[in-house]
């Protein structure tokens, strides 16, 4: 699955034209953030450096502009408040002087300022200020909780380095077959994974780069091999100790926090049932088809299911000579006003309200409609509510965002006790 793992990879993960409407926003909110100083009659940053995906090359394409921009923005020292939090407060009101577009108003978070966009998109802005230490050194400070020394590029560059200094490359004693740059590769597939699985509560990109750069496998003539070694040997290494520390501070623990210490436990558990499933590929009677199937499991992407044996019994909108639509819509209440109309499969959406499916379809009466809903993802398994099935009559049916996760309704037309339409939307919640 050499060839068809980098097929996925040019088509659905990298970044191509998406890359430039990123910097556009990016450059967009720095303009804002600058003239917002200038009118609130603050001194301007002095430099701003791009963190994060971005620059690492590890952004993947994102469904519904779920994209996360990191910026860092540096201040003369003295230019600033004393108190991190009021820089933090500073750099917020300055880009609100200038807002437009946003979803709700910039928000001073712990770490960094974020600007939610209504379409999705999201910008952290870290503020940083810089002063001379007593031989004349620059120092760099964040605005965390405290000012804390930090280089706001030691990640990128870190990560840069890994990826040059462990892929296979060109030299006197070997020319490998596969393409430059395989780690990098490595670390979008498996983002690419945490990312299909919403619902399972995974760790982010930086977790997920420091794992692959410490348990990287490389293979100088296949990528599929690579990839499959390296989930090996990253799950063999959480089976011994989930801590997880900055790889350019060991003295710092990125699971410190429980919540992303769960996190890396989640990927462990994960992990285990994709090693599992990805079996068959070792297996003397393996098909294409079941190599699919393998990696369809890991990626949930329709790009494997197309022509995996897995995805037909819903793939289509019809069976035999009848169709059947299904329209999404929400309210805050069940049979409440609808606030939303014809929502996109695959949105994603808030818990906590009603969802209400119409069904319109070509099935001659008599007929019966049958509801099923599909649930994934911790939540849903903690509560033991993996889905439920209803029939009725009608043409509408009533849902309320209960888990986070990927979820799907799936509509049937029954007639004599046989499915003779069928649809399905992607309801995805957090």
């Amino acid at each position: 699955m050499h060839i068809e793992l980098n097929e996925y990879y040019d088509k659905h993960v990298r970044l191509k034209d998406e890359i430039k409407r990123l910097r556009g926003l990016r450059d967009t909110n720095l303009d804002r953030l600058k003239e917002g100083l200038k009118t609130l009659g603050k001194a301007v940053y002095v430099k701003a450096i791009e963190q994060g995906s971005i620059p690492m090359h590890t952004a993947n394409k994102a469904p519904n502009n779920d994209y996360d921009i990191d910026l860092a923005v540096i201040f003369e020292k003295d230019d600033l408040p004393a108190s991190p939090l009021e820089a933090r407060k500073r750099v917020a009101n300055a880009i609100n002087e200038k807002a437009s577009g946003f979803s709700r108003e910039p928000e001073a978070r712990t770490n960094a300022v974020t600007v939610w966009y209504a379409d999705g998109y999201h910008v952290d802005i870290a503020v940083y200020r810089r002063s001379e230490d007593f031989c004349g050194n620059e120092v760099l400070e964040h605005a965390g909780a405290e000012w804390a020394d930090r280089d706001p590029k030691a990640i990128t560059d870190w990560f840069i380095k890994e990826v040059k200094d462990q892929s296979p490359s060109d030299s006197l004693l070997s020319s490998p077959e596969v393409d430059v740059r395989q780690m990098r590769r490595v670390v979008r597939w498996i983002k690419s994974f945490t990312k299909g699985r919403e619902g399972w509560n995974l760790p982010g990109g930086l977790m997920i780069s420091t794992l692959v750069a410490e348990c990287y496998r490389p293979h100088d003539k296949r990528d599929d091999v690579a990839l499959y070694d390296t989930l090996v040997s990253i799950k063999e290494r959480l089976d011994a100790s989930c801590a997880v520390f900055n790889p350019t501070d060991n003295s710092k623990e990125l699971t410190e926090k429980q919540k992303f210490l769960a996190q890396v436990k989640n990927l462990k558990k994960r992990l285990g049932s994709v090693i599992t499933k990805l079996n068959p590929l070792f297996e003397q009677d393996c098909t294409e088809i079941k190599a699919l199937n393998a990696w369809n499991y890991m990626f949930q992407h329709e790009y494997w299911s197309t022509n995996s044996s897995e995805s037909k019994s819903h793939s289509s909108e019809s069976v035999g000579a009848y169709t059947v639509d299904l329209k999404m819509s929400t309210a805050k209440t069940k049979n409440g006003i609808l606030s939303a109309n014809n929502v996109i499969s695959g949105r994603f959406l808030p818990k906590r309200i009603h969802l209400k499916f119409t069904a319109n379809t070509t099935v001659p009466s008599p007929y019966s409609v049958k509801w099923r809903v599909v649930n994934s993802g911790d939540e849903a398994e903690a509560a033991n509510q993996m889905g439920h099935t209803s029939t009725s009559n009608g043409h509408t049916n009533w849902e309320r965002t209960e888990f986070r996760g990927s979820h799907e309704m799936i509509c049937e037309i029954m007639q004599r006790g046989e499915v003779v339409a069928t649809t399905k939307k992607i309801v995805n919640i957090r």
